[in-house]
């Protein structure tokens, strides 16, 4: 068959497959580039197996490299009145996909200003200015991790629409304050410019989605927070058959008490409670409602932190959260700068800065005890889902790209499991393919036939069971009785006994939390540098030698106390490692 002869081609020659998208295809087309018209192949039926198949060979043939990358192109609102800080246009990066009807939207984070000087500092320092206009954004945009075109870091959303939506306006995603707004120099439209955005999505191709997910990281993430309900409810309204999730990374700050107080001048030393107090009000910070009518019109900031709002949030959400969060314990004021920086003259750091630092992971991990879907390894870092290395961050041995994509699609238990070990579960697969390897999907009449003969019989189950449910429902069950019922009853029963003893329950694949509460104890944790001199700091070893007491190092580990006590550090480490890797 001619096509067949095709892809064997495709596939010997390590040729780029490109899916059409509305955007100008030949910007990013090669020589070896063949597009496909889908509209076409609809017309052909199996749509599905065929685009199943492309997937597999791009992936299969990915060791020749990806080549012309296709980047995202920016767009500006076309409502040129919600703008950014400075007054210039706001906007967004996109690259469309039409071998799938999944969007992403990111918001990127940046920290925030909240009030006058600030602002103005923000404005005056290099590497926070570019967070208040968009002069200087490129025409086109490369994105890493979770919206990367490679499926080798992206294995399951690398085909996916994205939209990349840059901060511009300094308030956290929440402010719908036009320029001028109370003898305001800047604007804060946060809200308003990601509200625009989706307008501006629907007729590019949104309103035909299967599923929406809002994502974002660091005040990006904070901005799914407060966001994300609205965001559905204007969906329900401009594209009702949408689904909407969300996915908030490093967002999930805490009001906690400063280890050292600082006046609140700049944002990264001022405590989140106050900065919010103050940015609420200058913003005109928009948040949920529901989480409003819980406080008084002077506690309204409180809706900006996760463990407040969680509960008041409806849509689906998914919360990334380290223990041990860099901007937090920064915000906290827990080191001196001459200690981050490494400095020779540092003092070393103290026994109550490793103990605060302690129990600020606890605090973490127990305000996150009740969200359904979190995933939050006892890390020292900031940020996750635009590393290029997220996918493989690990708790319990299961990774941050398997548990969001098993979330994501409502997958649990073996279903779960057969889904992301598949090389080919790039999209949800039928039963008959998620367990299998792409070289056991053979395309022989005999296979196709026992395949066919194998979806008969499934239809023809599922046509009895329905009829027999019908039947039970009118009361028309002939031949049951008390006794037959309790041995159906017993032998499901026992079957799912049998399941749940062999795989995790469904939670446990997207609830995910450290036990370890030390930082950096999970080996798949990023390496941790210091931000100065770029060298690699080894912060298990400093808490073992600074921080914990032999006796909680005991208790946690269940050893004999007196046995610990006489270890050396490297001993101990060795313990504490031996114990969180038997506990994963």
């Amino acid at each position: 068959m001619p096509f067949c002869v095709s892809l064997l081609w495709i596939h010997a020659a390590c040729v780029t497959v490109v899916m059409v998208s509305s955007y100008s295809i030949n910007d990013h087309r090669s020589s070896n580039d063949i597009n496909l018209d889908f509209d076409k192949l609809e017309r052909l039926g199996q749509t599905d197996s065929l685009i199943k198949a492309l997937k597999q060979i791009a992936q299969n043939s990915h060791d020749c490299g990806v080549r012309d990358v296709p980047k995202l192109r920016r767009k500006f609102l076309t409502n040129d009145s919600i703008t950014c800080n400075d007054g210039s246009p706001a906007g967004y990066f996109i690259r469309k996909s039409y071998g799938s009807k999944k969007w992403i939207i990111f918001l990127e984070g940046g920290w925030y200003c909240f009030d006058d000087v600030s602002c103005q500092m923000r404005a005056s320092t290099d590497n926070m200015r570019h967070f208040m206009t968009s002069k200087g954004w490129p025409k086109k945009k490369s994105v890493t991790g979770m919206l990367s075109w490679n499926p080798e870091e992206n294995p399951y959303y690398f085909h996916s629409n994205i939209v990349y939506i840059p901060y511009c306006s300094s308030d956290t995603w929440s402010g719908t304050a036009p320029k001028g707004t109370n003898g305001n120099e800047y604007a804060f439209m946060g809200s308003l410019i990601l509200e625009q955005v989706i307008k501006d999505l629907i007729p590019r191709g949104l309103k035909h989605a299967t599923k929406l997910i809002l994502t974002g990281s660091s005040a990006g993430g904070t901005g799914v927070l407060v966001n994300l309900d609205r965001v559905a409810d204007q969906m329900a309204v401009l594209a009702p058959e949408v689904e909407v999730r969300g996915v908030a990374d490093s967002g999930w700050f805490l009001d906690y008490p400063q280890y050292r107080y600082k006046d609140c001048v700049a944002a990264l030393t001022c405590a989140p409670m106050d900065g919010t107090k103050r940015g609420i009000r200058m913003w005109q910070g928009r948040v949920p409602e529901a989480c409003q009518a819980e406080y008084p019109e002077s506690e309204h900031w409180r809706c900006y932190f996760g463990y407040r709002i969680y509960k008041n949030i409806k849509t689906p959400l998914y919360v990334i959260q380290h223990l041990f969060d860099e901007a937090q314990i920064l915000v906290d004021n827990v080191f001196e700068q001459t200690q981050i920086r490494g400095d020779q003259s540092a003092a070393m750091v103290s026994r109550s800065q490793w103990q605060y630092l302690h129990k600020l992971g606890q605090e973490v991990r127990n305000t996150l005890q009740n969200v359904s879907a979190v995933f939050a390894p006892a890390c020292l870092s900031h940020e996750v889902l635009l590393r290029p290395d997220w996918f493989n961050i690990s708790i319990n041995g299961i990774k941050l790209g398997q548990s969001i994509y098993c979330w994501e699609n409502s997958y649990k238990y073996d279903k779960c499991i057969r889904s992301t070990t598949s090389v080919n579960a790039i999209e949800p697969l039928n039963e008959t393919l998620q367990g299998d390897s792409p070289k056991a999907n053979t395309t022989s009449k005999k296979d196709r036939r026992r395949h066919k003969r194998k979806k008969d019989r499934k239809r023809r189950r599922r046509k009895n069971k329905k009829k027999k449910l019908r039947r039970r429902e009118k009361g028309e069950r002939k031949g049951d009785n008390r006794a037959n019922r309790r041995q159906r009853e017993s032998k499901e029963k026992n079957k799912n006994r049998r399941r749940r003893h062999q795989y995790p329950s469904g939670s446990c694949f997207h609830h995910l939390i450290d036990s370890c509460p030390l930082p950096q104890c999970n080996e798949s944790c990023p390496k941790y540098r210091n931000r100065y001199t770029g060298d690699e700091m080894d912060f298990l070893r400093m808490f073992i030698q600074y921080g914990l007491d032999r006796k909680e190092i005991a208790e946690l580990l269940g050893q004999d106390m007196s046995a610990v006590e006489h270890m050396d550090d490297n001993a101990v480490r060795r313990l504490i490692m031996k114990f969180v890797n038997k506990g994963s």
